[in-house]
């Protein structure tokens, strides 16, 4: 879910931002990257998954957890001119400047679930990204921060996963090598019984069978 989540707001920063930004909104890790390779990209977004902050059951079987995330969105911008125009842009569109790149940010990933099986995306704090290197440079780069939920399930007591497709999560394990266990079968019919009462033979008996996706 992490990976999916990471790429949809990636995706849909880069429709909504369009020529804001010079380069692909990826998962990138500005902190961590060549401020020389930097240089060349900017005015530049990129997402990064910063953590989960909370996981609590969900039900009394404490099988479903409601799992809370944060994604950091890196708003990053390079000006020369002066500090002002790196902050609040400047007249031509090559100059967005980082507040317009903040706001546009917040805007396009404010209560989206981004077609996922996730709670809204909500907007949490924004800061200033602190770095003699970057100051140096003319460089400016600010945090804005996200938060969303998901729920995650747990492997029953002693048991191990059993993916039955090579599209599931768990399908990893089988990847890599992990230990797995045979899927339980299908449920694909219930017998039902109906009694009078006081009478111990059914009066009447009958099968439902299960619709699958290969029935017409």
């Amino acid at each position: 879910m992490i990976t999916t989540i990471e790429k949809a707001m990636c995706e849909r920063l880069q429709q909504g931002l369009g020529r804001m930004v010079n380069n692909p909104v990826v998962t990138w890790n500005v902190l961590a990257t060549d401020i020389g390779v930097a240089l060349r990209q900017l005015p530049g977004v990129c997402v990064v998954f910063s953590g989960i902050t909370n996981s609590r059951a969900h039900d009394t079987s404490r099988r479903r957890f409601l799992v809370t995330g944060r994604f950091s969105v890196f708003v990053v911008d390079y000006n020369l001119r002066s500090n002002e125009a790196l902050r609040h842009g400047g007249p031509g569109t090559e100059e967005p400047g980082c507040y317009r790149l903040i706001r546009s940010v917040r805007r396009l990933l404010t209560g989206q679930d981004l077609g996922l099986k996730i709670d809204y995306l909500k907007p949490e704090g924004v800061r200033p990204v602190a770095g003699q290197t970057f100051n140096d440079k003319g460089v400016a780069v600010y945090e804005c921060v996200f938060s969303t939920q998901w729920m995650e399930d747990a492997l029953d007591n002693g048991h191990w996963p059993a993916p039955e497709l090579p599209t599931d999560d768990d399908a990893d394990f089988v990847r890599w090598n992990g230990r797995i266990e045979k899927p339980l079968p299908w449920h694909e019919s219930t017998r039902m019984a109906y009694f009078q009462p006081g009478e111990s033979d059914p009066v009447a008996e009958d099968i439902m069978h299960n619709r699958t996706d290969n029935d017409d």
